[in-house]
């Protein structure tokens, strides 16, 4: 997790939950704890247990237990990586790909840039990307269309660019899919049509053109399916 810290702005941009400036220095570290309240606890529709705390970065603490961060009880593996607001830049360390049980990777409202990491591809238990607001620029690796496991997938308000991949049917537990207010071109695939739990899919604020997918329109909570917000231009 060290290396996330660093490639992100720790010590430098974070808002909360820096290192101590002095780690010898008791005093620095009780500082550095008090100063940081981020709590890796978003909903969990699974109900997995899991440890956290809010100790600053880097301190003798388990990782466990620094703020924005939670792990399973059972396994003592990183579950969640939670961050909102908190002032990181930099880039998304390809690292993260080793981090084999994590389910929530959420990093929103920063000034994070770089591209998105084609190895998040190998984060197969993956159930939340939150990416949104940040500087990201590229397109959106092909590989991240094969995390089936994926019920939420926001990545709006950055720079991406490219098509959607006609692999997005892939991911037939999505209920939340946000791209918008990127540079995304091309056309809506059809294969979004089989994301029958999809409720919310908010695609504005781009440069796709052709027409949307009949069974998107079929699937509207007008009409009997789930979807209760679409936003497109």
């Amino acid at each position: 997790m060290a290396v996330f810290y660093f490639s992100t702005g720790g010590g430098h941009t974070w808002n909360e939950c820096n290192a101590p400036n002095n780690f010898s220095d008791p005093l620095a570290i009780t500082e550095a704890n008090n100063a940081c309240t981020i709590i890796g606890d978003g909903p969990d529709p699974f109900t997995v247990p899991i440890i956290q705390g809010t100790e600053s970065w880097l301190s003798s603490s388990h990782e466990c237990e620094w703020g924005g961060l939670a792990c399973r009880i059972d396994t003592h593996c990183m579950d969640r990586i939670e961050f909102e607001t908190d002032g990181l830049s930099g880039t998304l360390p390809l690292e993260l790909r080793n981090l084999t049980e994590l389910r929530y990777l959420i990093v929103e409202e920063g000034n994070t840039g770089g591209t998105i990491p084609p190895e998040y591809g190998d984060l197969l238990g993956l159930i939340v990307l939150d990416l949104n607001f940040n500087q990201l620029t590229g397109s959106i690796p092909e590989s991240i269309y094969g995390l089936t496991t994926l019920y939420q997938l926001d990545l709006n308000d950055n720079f991406l660019n490219g098509t959607i991949s006609t692999s997005l049917g892939n991911l037939q537990l999505l209920q939340f899919l946000q791209f918008e207010a990127n540079e995304l071109t091309g056309t809506i695939p059809d294969s979004i049509d089989s994301l029958h739990y999809l409720r919310v899919l908010e695609l504005f604020e781009n440069q796709l053109s052709g027409s949307m997918p009949a069974g998107v329109c079929q699937n509207r909570d007008t009409a009997g399916g789930l979807i209760e917000t679409l936003t497109v231009d």
